[in-house]
């Protein structure tokens, strides 16, 4: 006796059904899949924002604690024997190391921030235009520097370095030096110098002249960034620091008044500026992948000049 076994298949309709059940459920993983990769990545582009925030405003703080610094006693009198064009460039233009700027056309406002920097040379003799000094210089030829001591500070260009010398010749030498002299009177004229010899002890340092604006930014000129202009070898170098910057306002806090910084005005004493208010706001059109709200977008700091308080 035979027996005869039949096996029976899925028929068509069945295996359309199947066929669709499994396209269904692949949808719903490849959906929850592509929303996981988008929110990781506009949490990452969000971590990345924060981070590029957070290193932007450490400078523009550290600027502006920085600003009036002019080294030994901190003696407010600060002459430049710079020029350009036979005049002082704004860059050079010491006025108590804050300078605020009037807003552009698109209101942004820019502030410039000057002050000496890292670590100084100490003067053995000077012989102008030649200084020895106690070790190696930390300054280069064409860099802007700072001597000091306890009653004047002088900007100039560094013209030459030896082991242990640095010089401060003038123009003639391809400085932008305007004389050998580093001044003794205050305001300083350099049609007129008066020899100033700096004793033993003075110290000698870089200069800083740090400006902060808004302008379109170099990697994508439809947005505007924010820039920290500052002096690489005597020459003003322009960084793009943080890019999506909608607006850049600054207000002052004067010393001796009631808290409440006030706007920019050009007669405002920067003299008296004791702090500075930094308001930056975003723009959302920069960070497509991101959604931010109004105070995500709107960052606001104050930073006191510590060298004035």
């Amino acid at each position: 006796m035979r027996m005869i076994i039949r096996v029976k298949g899925f028929s068509l309709v069945e295996l359309m059904i199947a066929m669709v059940l499994g396209l269904v459920l692949l949808g719903g993983v490849i959906g929850v899949f592509l929303s996981n990769q988008n929110t990781a990545r506009a949490t990452t582009d969000l971590s990345n924002l924060q981070n590029s925030v957070r290193l932007t405003f450490q400078l523009l703080s550290q600027d502006i604690r920085s600003a009036g610094f002019a080294g030994c006693n901190n003696s407010p009198r600060v002459v430049s024997i710079i020029e350009v064009g036979g005049a002082t460039p704004q860059w050079a233009n010491w006025v108590g190391g804050i300078q605020g700027l009037a807003a552009d056309a698109q209101g942004n406002e820019s502030i410039r921030l000057m002050y000496g920097s890292g670590v100084s040379n100490s003067v053995v003799t000077h012989a102008p235009p030649v200084f020895t000094l106690s070790a190696a210089p930390n300054l280069a030829a064409g860099d802007i520097a700072m001597i000091c001591d306890d009653t004047l500070s002088s900007i100039f260009q560094v013209s030459a370095v030896g082991a242990t010398t640095l010089s401060h010749a003038a123009s003639g030498a391809g400085t932008l030096n305007c004389t050998a002299d580093l001044g003794i009177d205050f305001p300083f004229v350099c049609a007129n110098p008066r020899g100033r010899f700096f004793a033993a002890d003075s110290m000698i340092m870089r200069f800083e002249s740090v400006r902060w604006f808004v302008a379109p930014s170099l990697r994508n000129n439809a947005v505007n960034a924010l820039f920290r202009e500052s002096l690489v070898a005597g020459q003003v170098v322009a960084e793009e620091v943080l890019a999506g910057v909608a607006s850049l306002n600054f207000a002052y806090q004067l010393g001796g008044q009631a808290f409440g910084p006030v706007p920019f005005d050009p007669a405002l004493d920067m003299g008296n500026v004791v702090a500075v208010n930094v308001t930056v706001v975003l723009d959302q059109a920069a960070f497509t992948s991101i959604e931010l709200s109004d105070e995500q977008r709107t960052i606001e700091f104050l930073a006191a000049a510590r060298n004035r308080l």
